[in-house]
């Protein structure tokens, strides 16, 4: 279950009995007051303890709301499946885009079983679903899956704001097909009228109907078209931790974006001021009533020795 979620049912219980305990001492209920207070004690306990617990595989609650959910008591079994659908491709392709760099215009997701996440619980309070990175092995550090998870909750809100420039930043980063399930994920939210919150492992967010038929209309008015090529760059600058680059093309324009792992990983400061052989992602992106722009990817070095 994701942190959040766990901190705010114990923070409701610690306001239940904190007010149990006024009551108690307004009716001079000393044992009810004692016992509450042993109560208060062992919540503030679990509370500090989830709030430092070290949180490593990915966990995520939805809950939907409006027309396709009847209270608590259940959901449309078909919106249900498709939304639920919807959201796993959108964090398979939004993984195998961080992991590779770029997933090509058709075919297989890449590194697609390792991106999956598992139904666990069912949860009460609307309707919605928890769920989470199921492994066998207990990771020290954080999962790639997990970060993938924060940054496509972050991805779902953006596009929802009532400010387009928020979203017009994480577009930079999308991939064509990204972009796609993600209008694919709104429209299923928007035909069915639905409501919708996210409770990540420390973000929470709430879509309204009207929130969501904006993200609709934003997404299916956003194009991206990607070209990839063999290019010779002369390497100005390169922050592996950050996967930024600056470069310079042989026709003297200095053009500078995001890098892959891969390239970070290949890089080493003897290539700076070195003219070098690169995959480089061209995308151009057209995002609703904004001017078209260009962005760049530096996907790995081929030759470094031009």
């Amino acid at each position: 279950m994701p942190r959040k979620l766990k901190l705010n049912s114990l923070t409701s219980d610690k306001h239940a009995v904190q007010q149990l305990i006024s009551e108690a001492i307004e009716y001079g209920d000393v044992v009810g007051e004692l016992q509450y207070r042993e109560k208060l004690e062992k919540l503030d306990k679990e509370i500090s303890l989830i709030k430092n617990a070290n949180e490593t595989n990915a966990s995520v609650a939805l809950f939907f709301g409006g027309e396709p959910v009847l209270g608590s008591q259940g959901i449309l079994a078909s919106f249900a499946g498709n939304a639920l659908e919807n959201f796993q491709e959108l964090i398979n392709k939004a993984f195998a885009s961080k992991e590779n760099g770029s997933l090509g215009e058709r075919g297989k997701i890449p590194l697609k079983a390792n991106s999956n996440l598992m139904i666990t619980q069912v949860a009460k309070g609307s309707f919605g679903f928890i769920l989470e990175e199921v492994s066998d092995q207990i990771e020290i550090t954080e999962t790639a899956l997990k970060h993938t998870v924060d940054y496509v909750l972050e991805l779902i809100n953006a596009s929802a704001q009532p400010d387009d420039e928020t979203f017009e930043k994480l577009i930079e980063s999308l991939d064509k097909r990204v972009l796609q399930s993600l209008k694919d994920f709104f429209i299923t939210l928007d035909k069915a009228h639905s409501t919708m919150r996210l409770v990540g492992d420390e973000q929470e967010y709430s879509l309204d109907s009207n929130w969501i038929h904006r993200a609709r209309l934003r997404t299916e008015a956003t194009e991206i078209d990607e070209d990839e090529d063999m290019v010779d760059l002369k390497v100005l600058g390169l922050l592996p931790e950050h996967c930024k680059f600056e470069a310079l093309t042989r026709e003297g324009n200095i053009i500078y974006g995001s890098t892959t792992r891969l390239a970070a990983e290949q890089f080493s400061s003897e290539l700076i001021g070195k003219q070098v052989r690169v995959n480089l992602l061209t995308k151009s992106i057209k995002p609703l009533h904004r001017p078209e722009r260009t962005v760049f990817k530096l996907i790995e070095f081929l030759d470094k020795n031009l």
